[in-house]
């Protein structure tokens, strides 16, 4: 197995896992980097008895897992208690405004899924960030596809209400309540997010934000 290669095709996607499983950046690295270790402390058992990327997302599924079990599930009335907050005011130079607006929106996703128990974020990221099929997930998570597709189904009709209601991205017609609400309106919406107001489904625009706002590889120290 060719250590640039796995760096390369799933650096990315640990690291997306670790930051949208776990709100602290610091122990986000940690986590994504934990995984790099564990691979290569087991790559002798990996038999070819499943796919590749099974094989790493479940490394994955275990080894993020451990540190995400202090994130505390929030609740939908937090997550708006939060956005009822004063307004955030942008302050620095205009031509680093959309990135901020950017980042900030990356960061509410991050605590928006949050709202989910640790399992069906899990379910709810390999299926809208990494884009796997059920059956792929139901290997990793070691449950029944049934079960994978009832707990994902929740999560998507759960955090879908709530995006269509509030978020102006998701949205363009949400009563939106957002902290950062002046400085979204105050930018080319049409321009910037025709793309995103077109699109129907959620995964559009979790992958839309990974595209735009590519994670930082915490894998890459690894390359040779």
């Amino acid at each position: 197995m060719d250590v640039n290669r796995l760096v390369e095709e799933y650096g990315n996607m640990i690291s997306t896992i670790a930051h949208r499983m776990i709100q602290n950046k610091e122990i986000a690295r940690e986590a994504a980097q934990e995984v790099w270790y564990e691979l290569c402390k087991s790559f002798h058992s990996f038999k070819g008895d499943s796919e590749l990327s099974t094989w790493i997302y479940t490394i994955a599924r275990r080894t993020i897992g451990r540190y995400a079990e202090g994130e505390r599930q929030m609740k939908m009335t937090e997550v708006e208690y939060f956005r009822s907050l004063p307004e955030i005011e942008y302050s620095g130079e205009e031509e680093a405004k959309r990135e901020w607006i950017k980042e900030r929106c990356d960061w509410c996703i991050t605590a928006l899924n949050h709202c989910l128990n640790n399992d069906a974020r899990l379910i709810f990221i390999f299926r809208e960030n990494v884009g796997l099929p059920y059956r792929q997930i139901s290997a990793i998570m070691e449950l029944k596809e049934s079960n994978v597709r009832q707990i994902y189904n929740r999560s998507i009709q759960k955090i879908t209400l709530f995006m269509n209601d509030t978020c102006p991205l998701y949205n363009s017609g949400g009563t939106c309540k957002c902290r950062i609400c002046k400085p979204v309106h105050s930018i080319d919406m049409d321009k910037e997010y025709a793309i995103v107001q077109r699109m129907m489904r959620l995964a559009d625009l979790y992958r839309k934000f990974e595209k735009e706002l590519p994670r930082k590889n915490y894998w890459e120290r690894f390359l040779l």
